[in-house]
């Protein structure tokens, strides 16, 4: 039987890749450093996954499965010398930790089988490839760089799934089980994968395209970017989960139309059908409003200094705009709150929110955003301000009908005041 190996026996790892492989017959081997997670996944051979269709859970059965714990570096070793296709899903910041066991791991397979191996890397970053194969190539020896370049694939793919924290319920149950919703398409890049010309691995949900740098940025910089947008608006009103965010008629005002901005900058930046990428953004909201997937603004908001970045969700999809010649208003009122996450249960949150507050938010943007032209700094200043003295909703919609007429943002204004509820606002 054919093998995977599933690096990150997470939400990702076990919810969403984990499923694709078992659903496409293969034997699959999870690498975590929780041991107790790796206990329960060798005794058990398989784990629940509930997934959301229409207001109830459904549970489904992922099988043949086991695991080796990730501080095991013979077992790993040999499980990368070995498996048939391999996969990562970490957390960028965990990938350089992780490298040179991996390059240890190519090595062994080189050397004792020389077959190739294409490694899915499942990361919220855009050029994954490059990064991972850059983080690996230095401690591959001058021997095995030819194995390296033309038989190691280093394969981005685009994951969707919504996979928040699992409910004690059902943990109480199995603590191995996972929530996710009805997601399953993983865009894959055509050109990452080795030998070139070979056929590509058959995996379930799996579609190959080049050029991808499209899909990559249409998760980031739209659906990453808009989840961003709602934990930090959300957590400046008390909220704890996205579906409540979701439910809040003036923040849904404002991600529509950040949704919009980065959407129309998008297409453009890539020449693509902004038909099909505003279809996107419609199928994405409702399932941001699933009450079923208790997404909790600590998860979604948690490391703003990287979803500020200019590289990252929030900062990125704000510097895509204005290369495009849009005005990214409302992006902007999600990157004010970004600076207001103060989150206590988060060190870095108190990092980037403290700094600002000393330094003042010109530095701050300067810094983590890489945002210093005087308009940009000037227009989200002012929206820091205003969510930092908690001005009224009405005064949000004055100044963004100031800074940019919204037939230019290309929204129907009388349809999203029906729909997000501001008829009250005189809108």
């Amino acid at each position: 039987m054919k093998k995977a190996l599933m690096y990150g026996a997470g939400n990702i790892g076990r919810g969403f890749i984990g499923k694709r492989f078992y659903l496409s017959g293969y034997h699959t081997v999870f690498v975590d450093v929780n041991a107790d997670m790796v206990e329960k996944l060798r005794a058990a051979g398989k784990y629940p996954i509930y997934v959301t269709k229409g207001t109830e859970y459904v549970p489904e059965w992922v099988e043949n499965c086991t695991a080796v714990n990730g501080r095991d570096d013979n077992a790993v070793i040999d499980e990368i010398a070995s498996c048939d296709i391999m996969a990562t899903a970490l957390g960028v910041n965990v990938l350089p930790h992780v490298a040179s066991l991996i390059a240890r791991g190519l090595l062994a397979r080189r050397e004792r089988t020389g077959k190739p191996l294409n490694i899915l890397i499942c990361e919220n970053l855009i050029g994954s490839d490059k990064y991972l194969r850059g983080l690996v190539e230095p401690f591959i020896s001058e021997e095995a760089k030819s194995y390296f370049l033309d038989e190691v694939g280093f394969v981005s793919v685009s994951v969707g799934i919504t996979v928040p924290p699992t409910p004690e319920k059902f943990l109480a149950e199995n603590p191995l089980a996972v929530c996710t919703d009805l997601y399953r398409e993983l865009p894959a890049n055509a050109l990452g994968f080795r030998p070139v010309g070979a056929p590509t691995p058959e995996i379930d949900g799996m579609v190959v395209f080049s050029p991808f740098d499209f899909f990559i940025e249409r998760k980031l910089l739209i659906h990453n970017m808009g989840h961003a947008l709602m934990a930090y608006l959300g957590y400046l009103k008390k909220y704890n989960y996205i579906y409540e965010v979701a439910a809040d008629g003036e923040i849904k005002y404002i991600l529509t139309r950040a949704l919009v901005e980065s959407a129309r900058a998008l297409a453009k930046r890539h020449g693509a059908n902004l038909d099909d990428v505003m279809t996107f953004v419609e199928t994405l909201i409702p399932r941001l409003d699933n009450p079923l997937l208790e997404d909790t603004l600590f998860r979604v908001g948690r490391d703003p200094k990287r979803k500020l970045g200019a590289g990252d969700r929030l900062g990125g999809a704000y510097l895509m705009v204005r290369e495009q010649g849009g005005i990214p208003a409302h992006i902007a009122v999600g990157i004010a709150a970004g600076y207001l996450f103060d989150c206590p249960e988060d060190p870095i949150a108190l990092e980037v929110s403290s700094f600002a507050r000393k330094e003042g938010l010109a530095a701050a943007l300067e810094k983590y955003s890489g945002i210093t032209a005087p308009e940009d700094v000037a227009m989200i200043t002012e929206f820091y301000n205003m969510l930092d003295r908690r001005a009224p909703f009405a005064e949000f919609v004055t100044v963004l009908h100031r800074i940019v007429d919204p037939e230019a943002a290309g929204v129907d204004f009388t349809t999203a005041k029906n729909e997000t509820g501001f008829a009250e606002h005189g809108l």
